[in-house]
């Protein structure tokens, strides 16, 4: 039974680097170089290439070698793909506020940190002093109190501390004032004020979230604006050049006149009364050629600046 469940992990174990194998291929095909520019995938790559070097060293050089148990522990290293789930969780704004929050708050959470350990270190060398005849199993060295006072930290057995004391020697009454301005001090003092910065810049991230998300919103609202206004402009634009098109596709009428309207009959003769009557007429028949020109001219220019602007849309 415990051969076949064995071998049935080591089967699932190889199903999965397969799996893993197969996944930092495609990437690789797909991204080539620009693979290696996430942290997530260049660590996937290690774990895979430390889990192909356990399976193939054993199979190459054999079993008896030393460099398989230091492979072995980096397979563990697999698990650390658990990791990549919160990188899929986008849609929980409220997972993003907290570890935004427990980023930003790394800095001011260092500080009352080291304050903790500092008053912790403190309170150990003074209980080492005045205890450590009286109880030396938590306050015989600097080590033992330390973790003594480490202890006090979850409010965990100071009334035992307390009662151990004063029976061993009555006369140390006075040790519960000494754990009373310890735990006072660590535990009202300092631990809340941890939780106070965490409070306070979760409420900065979430006014900050809530920004960004505004910001967000009209940045689309402006977006869509002006996506409407074009598309507007657009219409009417391609409006007025069929308006144009239309305007120029229909010819202007025009009054025939005669060369009499113009000059009195007894000042020329026929033959240059007939010849001004043809060069009047050529003159109007290129006056409306031009009109004509000019307005072809213009829905040309329409057309063009129209596909001009639907291929920057």
């Amino acid at each position: 039974m415990l051969y076949f469940l064995g071998w049935y992990m080591t089967f699932v174990d190889y199903i999965f680097l397969v799996i893993y194998f197969l996944e930092c291929v495609v990437k690789l095909y797909v991204w080539r170089l620009g693979y290696f520019k996430e942290a997530w995938n260049i660590v996937d790559f290690l774990i895979v290439l430390c889990n192909i070097a356990d399976l193939l060293v054993p199979v190459i050089m054999g079993n008896e070698v030393n460099i398989l148990q230091f492979l072995s522990i980096l397979r563990s290293m697999r698990a650390l793909r658990a990791l990549r789930v919160l990188r899929t969780v986008r849609f929980l704004n409220s997972l993003q506020v907290i570890m935004n929050t427990c980023l930003q708050s790394m800095q001011s959470m260092g500080a009352i940190v080291s304050l903790i350990f500092l008053f912790l270190y403190m309170f150990a060398v003074i209980g080492r002093g005045l205890y450590s005849e009286v109880d030396p199993d938590r306050f015989g060295n600097l080590t033992s109190a330390m973790f003594t006072m480490f202890q006090l930290l979850t409010l965990d057995d100071w009334f035992y501390i307390y009662t151990d004391a004063v029976k061993r020697d009555p006369g140390s009454f006075h040790i519960i004032f000494y754990l009373m301005m310890y735990i006072a001090t660590e535990y009202f003092i300092f631990l809340n004020l941890f939780v106070a910065v965490l409070v306070d810049n979760f409420q900065l991230t979430l006014e900050a979230a809530a920004e960004a998300d505004a910001e967000r919103k009209a940045a689309l609202k402006a977006e869509e604006e002006e996506q409407n206004e074009k598309h507007a402009s657009m219409i009417e634009r391609q409006k007025m050049s069929e308006n144009l098109s239309l305007a120029s596709s229909v010819e202007v009428p025009h009054i025939k006149r005669t060369i009499d309207d113009y000059y009195e009959e007894h000042k020329y003769n026929s033959g240059d009364r007939q010849s001004l009557g043809h060069l009047f007429q050529l003159l109007a028949a290129i006056e409306y050629q031009g009109h004509v020109l000019r307005n072809q001219q213009g829905t040309l220019s329409k057309v063009i600046e129209l596909v001009q602007e639907v291929r920057a849309f």
